[in-house]
């Protein structure tokens, strides 16, 4: 089982959304949602659960900050909202599958999420708020 690994970047400013794809190969009852920040371990933040059509949110994440959505066949959609400086780091969609007792972890993509004072390519574009970044 495999979910396809996309390298994108979002521009967006403190207080917007970001949304990005996790799309699976096969199906899966479970999608988890990892936050990687540098010189931490990666900490997952929420499953979906496919089966029952709900995500479920490790302790200490709010329930208005992250939202999971169904698209058609095995895509889903994950959502920030309101970001924050805080928000930076690695985010990772993954699945879990058994086999023979082992469990493998497959990522989907990797998104960078980084506040500055200015897009990285275009000089003019700065802002009095910050911009971020997902790659």
């Amino acid at each position: 089982m495999q979910v396809s690994s996309n390298l994108m970047l979002i521009t967006s400013n403190t207080g917007e959304t970001a949304s990005f794809p996790c799309d699976l190969t096969q199906g899966a009852t479970y999608i988890h949602l990892y936050k990687h920040e540098e010189g931490m371990a990666p900490r997952r933040l929420l499953y979906y659960d496919s089966y029952n059509s709900k995500a479920v949110l490790e302790s200490g994440i709010s329930g208005t900050k992250y939202h999971v959505y169904k698209g058609t066949g095995r895509s889903y959609t994950f959502t920030i909202v309101n970001l924050q400086a805080s928000d930076s780091g690695i985010y990772y969609c993954a699945i879990w599958d058994k086999h023979v007792g082992s469990d493998f972890l497959y990522t989907a993509l990797e998104i960078l999420l980084v506040a500055a004072n200015h897009s990285p390519d275009i000089s003019s574009c700065v802002t009095s708020s910050p911009n971020f970044f997902l790659l």
